[in-house]
């Protein structure tokens, strides 16, 4: 997983070859499995009041409860669906007054 996580470190890199090498278990695992870190995704919404709003989705596993996802959704910072995000709790909160 952590392969998955940062693709780009030479130090995991290096471990893998050097496991691949010299344990024969190891290479069948690893060319047994696709172990990959957590993909993008982004969904847009269209929401009747704000519009079109596009967030980005992350995916976490529940260890204890493979069935089950954590999933939440975010707008990027200083983006148009962040401050449309913002405009609808603002007039959620104006509501409760």
């Amino acid at each position: 997983m952590e392969v998955g996580r940062h693709p780009d470190d030479r130090a995991l890199a290096a471990l893998v070859g050097e496991l691949s090498v010299r344990d024969p278990d190891f290479r069948l695992w690893w060319a047994g499995h696709r172990v990959r870190g957590p993909r993008q995704l982004s969904k847009t919404y269209l929401h009747p009041v704000a519009g079109g709003i596009t967030l980005d989705v992350q995916q976490f596993s529940v260890d204890t409860q493979p069935d089950q996802q954590l999933v939440a959704y975010t707008a990027p910072p200083g983006s148009p669906s962040q401050q449309a995000l913002h405009g609808l709790l603002q007039r959620a909160r104006e509501g409760d007054s």
